[in-house]
């Protein structure tokens, strides 16, 4: 058991009367096998809570005791404790050390002193677990992001901890194996005994969980079902915090004469339940997930010719394949015969699971490497000629990249936006009112950023940093790769609402990168789907959503609004499922369910 009694803990080394602990009086008890989810928005505490229970941090105040030893005993107790707790952070690289992933996955057992074969069987499981078994060889520094998250899991899970502290651990993972990693540790937590601690900013994550905690301050605010917890909308959402949309709904459905709804739903299969009965006749009226608009949808993206049409375009790709390690026994295809365009002043998203190439492309269409073979036009100029420069390329390109903050490495925000036209040579006064001009486009005042520590910000805010500090460069395109990872909901919806605005700058091209739609399906006009390196399918977002029965078998990650209807299409067979929104959502349900009420 763990037990928490009266900690505080302050990073300051001297209390500051207006800088508040980042954790305030916190009590808290966790038992074996529980469930735990902890949610609040950025800055809450939820991070620093985690380093206490793994005894990172001491607190200052109060005490921590994993199975009665205490946190702050040092000597062998320290040891113990950290065997019994697997922590598994935010940002997969700063826990990953070894050079490949099966080395990553063993490091943990090898220096629990486990034999060999114990040693085999534990990595051989957790890269089942994770889907890792083709990257056993590959090298921890080519990994994409969301797999260097999925080896960090992997790794903590070989240890077999009696505690499993997950600090975000979905953020980078894409739909289905989100979904299987999380009813992996909660079947570990019920038949082993494993206490899961899982810290998430994805209120639909959660509705399964034992217990809900949600933080704000520095302080507990709730604590108790996710029932009881959801039940809250209003304070939830005070603290920039939110419930499931399909809680959400059945409020609206309750409001509508739904009475045999309960108070507060969790799930769909909650929402089906309350249908009390079903027009057989409409069920053959619908043989595919969405028919009228999946007709109108190209099976395969059309063929594209390089000419005036492709000197038009801003990126033309025609074949485009691109090989890791080429010409070794570990080489890796990323790309193969891609083809694609994306015209000038477009809002376009790439999405697809993890492995599809998104990353690999992102670093094509920046001008960080050269296709393997293939042809790629910038322009309509061919990157291969060899008068072309790459730098044409980079000086019009801005990259957002998965992890903002990995981008800033100033001291101050305006040190750090001001970098780039600094870099360029910029005249002082001309470099001043770009920083400027960039920051309060990203809505941070000029005059209470400049001069505030990057260190300090909150992640939002780094985000919005790391945005400036690209628009100062004054590119013709910015891309976005996972931009929203890691961000509480109003973070969200801040970020979201920046992207919108920036979408209607003239001339400025707008691509993000995703292995979910979520995100996408309202910020862009075209969507190109990937997997394995290849293009897909292309569409605009409706059309795109109408052909989920394909991106559920990409594992790619649906809107909520087109989650909640699907679950419901067995027992509503008119319910259409191309919806962009709960708005949208909310009207095809009443109307599907009009013979039912």
């Amino acid at each position: 058991m763990i037990e928490i009694k009266n900690a505080t803990f302050n990073y300051s080394a001297q209390e500051e009367q207006d800088v508040p602990p980042a954790l305030q009086d916190i009590s808290l008890t966790i038992r074996e096998g529980e469930t735990v989810a902890i949610i609040g928005h950025n800055g809450s505490g939820k991070s620093t809570l985690t380093k206490l229970l793994a005894a990172i941090l001491i607190p200052q105040a109060g005490s921590v005791l994993v199975d009665d030893l205490r946190t702050d005993a040092g000597g062998e107790d320290i040891w113990t404790i950290r065997q019994h707790v697997g922590v598994v952070f935010q940002n997969p690289d700063d826990q990953l050390i070894a050079s490949t992933v099966i080395d990553e996955i063993a490091f943990g057992p090898e220096n629990l002193g486990l034999p060999r074969a114990e040693i085999a069987v534990r990595v051989q499981e957790a890269m089942q677990t994770l889907d890792l078994e083709t990257y056993a060889q590959m090298a921890i520094s080519e990994l994409s992001v969301s797999l260097k998250q999925r080896v960090a899991i992997a790794g903590v899970l070989a240890m077999r901890p009696r505690y499993l502290i997950l600090d975000e651990p979905t953020t980078m993972i894409s739909g289905h194996t989100a979904q299987q990693l999380l009813s992996t540790i909660q079947k570990l937590a019920h038949e082993q005994g494993i206490a899961v601690i899982h810290i998430t900013h994805f209120m639909s994550e959660i509705v399964s969980f034992d217990r809900v905690i949600v933080m704000d301050a520095g302080r507990i605010l709730m604590d108790g079902t996710p029932a009881q917890v959801f039940a809250r909308v209003a304070e939830l959402q005070a603290v920039g915090l939110d419930v499931p949309m399909v809680t959400h709904v059945g409020q609206t459905l309750r409001a509508q004469g739904w009475s045999q709804l309960p108070d507060v739903v969790l799930t769909p299969d909650q929402l089906a339940l309350s249908v009390e009965s079903i027009n057989q006749g409409d069920r053959a009226a619908v043989n595919d997930v969405d028919g009228s608009a999946q007709s109108a949808v190209s099976p395969s993206p059309p063929e594209l010719t390089v000419g005036e049409e492709g000197r038009a375009a801003l990126f033309t790709l025609k074949d485009v394949s691109y090989i890791h390690r080429s010409g070794t026994p570990f080489a890796l295809v990323a790309l193969q015969q891609l083809a694609l365009t994306i015209t000038p002043g477009s809002a376009v998203g790439l999405v697809g699971p993890t492995g599809a190439g998104k990353s690999t492309l992102i670093d094509l269409l920046a001008g960080l490497n050269k296709p393997s073979s293939g042809l790629f036009y910038f322009e309509g100029t061919d990157t291969a000629a060899k008068s072309f420069k790459l730098t044409r390329i980079r000086s019009q390109v801005g990259v957002v990249f998965q992890s903002p903050e990995s981008q800033i490495f100033e001291e101050t925000v305006g040190k750090d936006v001001s970098f780039g036209p600094r870099q360029r040579k910029v005249p002082l006064a001309e470099s001043r009112r770009l920083v400027q001009e960039s920051l309060e486009a990203v809505g941070l005042p000029y005059e209470d950023f400049r001069t505030r520590y990057t260190y300090a910000l909150s992640g939002g805010q780094k985000r919005r940093v790391a945005i400036a500090g690209v628009l100062a460069l004054q590119p013709k395109v910015i891309i976005f790769d996972e931009p929203m990872a890691g961000l509480d909901p109003r973070g969200r919806n801040e970020l979201f609402a920046l992207i919108q605005a920036l979408k209607q700058r003239t001339g400025l091209t707008i691509i993000y990168a995703s292995s979910s739609l979520k995100d996408v399906i309202e910020l862009v006009d075209t969507i190109h789907v990937l997997d394995k390196g290849s293009l897909v399918f292309s569409g605009t977002p409706r059309e795109t959503l109408a052909r989920a029965a394909e991106l559920r078998a990409l594992d790619i990650a649906l809107p909520e609004a087109a989650q909640i209807a699907l679950a419901l299409r067995s027992q509503l067979p008119t319910l259409r499922t191309a919806v962009l929104d709960r708005a949208e959502l909310e009207a095809e349900l009443l109307k599907a369910c009009s013979r039912v009420l």
